[in-house]
């Protein structure tokens, strides 16, 4: 019995697939064009450092209450919806800051000194 192991070649080969499409400038001619079937989305595979999808975070920031829901995509913030919690805080603060740190999420190393 004999194995053949695929090559890098045969994989291509495999993940593409022909089409065949109208040419528009003459419809009696067909063109092939080779699509290519790859998964194209971002896996769903999240952080597991980020709380749950519906988790809503709260802080209050210069008297304000803040409230920031984990979505699917992100994270909603007033009606935007932002890729990352520190592009939320960063919009809140004004200057950039580490979401996670400004949510409560993580400890801060520098925030706390002990003393000599």
């Amino acid at each position: 019995m004999t194995t053949t192991k695929k090559t890098k070649a045969t994989t291509k080969k495999a993940a593409r697939k022909t089409v065949k499409t109208a040419d528009p400038k003459s419809r009696k001619s067909m063109a092939t064009k080779k699509v290519s079937t790859k998964r194209t989305t971002k896996p769903t595979n999240r952080d597991p450092r980020l709380p749950a999808i519906g988790t809503k975070l709260t802080r209050t920031f210069k008297g304000e209450q803040v409230v920031v829901k984990v979505v699917d995509g992100g994270f909603e913030y007033q009606g935007g919806t932002f890729t990352s919690v520190s592009a939320v805080a960063r919009r809140i603060t004004g200057y950039a800051i580490s979401g996670p740190v400004f949510f409560h999420l993580v400890e801060s190393k520098r925030g706390k000194t002990e003393e000599k």
